[in-house]
């Protein structure tokens, strides 16, 4: 079984979710989110970002991560911080050489769901069940990116090869 990392990005917490596949068994491995604090400067946020990014991708030799793009509709000034911290994780997961995949919000919740309007709930639900899990995947952070782990290690395995990855 092969290791897959999905990421959910954000300023404040960062979703990650680590699971194994060989691309018929699908086993959760780990969540969590990176947390930083407005306490911090901008500049320091985005160093514990990296920091802590380069030890999970330590952990193990992943066959493939996924990281969500962003989508906002609103606050421009909080898109483009959040902008920068996904930026700052795509270099780290590219300068260790890890094949990235990219999902919209919509990918995922039509890949998980099977429906492009899922909310955080059903999303938590159907990680949980598609992994077997005895509660819910929290915080909803995680969840995502257990999803998108999910989604990256389908499309590392699949025979198409229809996405081909970015940044390798």
């Amino acid at each position: 079984m092969n290791y897959y990392l999905g990421i959910d990005p954000g300023l404040s917490e960062v979703g990650f979710g680590i699971i194994k596949s060989d691309g018929n068994e699908t086993e959760f491995v780990d969540c969590g989110i990176i947390k930083t604090t407005p306490k911090n400067t901008f500049a320091e946020r985005l160093s514990i970002i990296k920091k802590d990014m380069e030890e999970i991708l330590a952990m193990h030799k992943y066959e493939a991560v996924g990281i969500e793009e962003l989508f906002f509709a609103k606050n421009v000034t909080n898109a483009i911080k959040v902008a920068h911290a996904r930026g700052i994780i795509v270099q780290t997961v590219h300068d260790l050489r890890f094949p990235i995949y990219e999902f919209t919000p919509l990918q995922v919740k039509n890949n998980i769901c099977g429906y492009g309007g899922a909310d955080k709930l059903m999303v938590q639900e159907m990680v949980k069940r598609l992994l077997n899990l005895k509660v819910l995947p929290k915080p909803h952070d995680a969840a995502d990116a257990l999803a998108i782990a999910m989604i990256a290690a389908q499309t590392q395995n699949s025979k198409l090869k229809t996405l081909n990855p970015k940044y390798t």
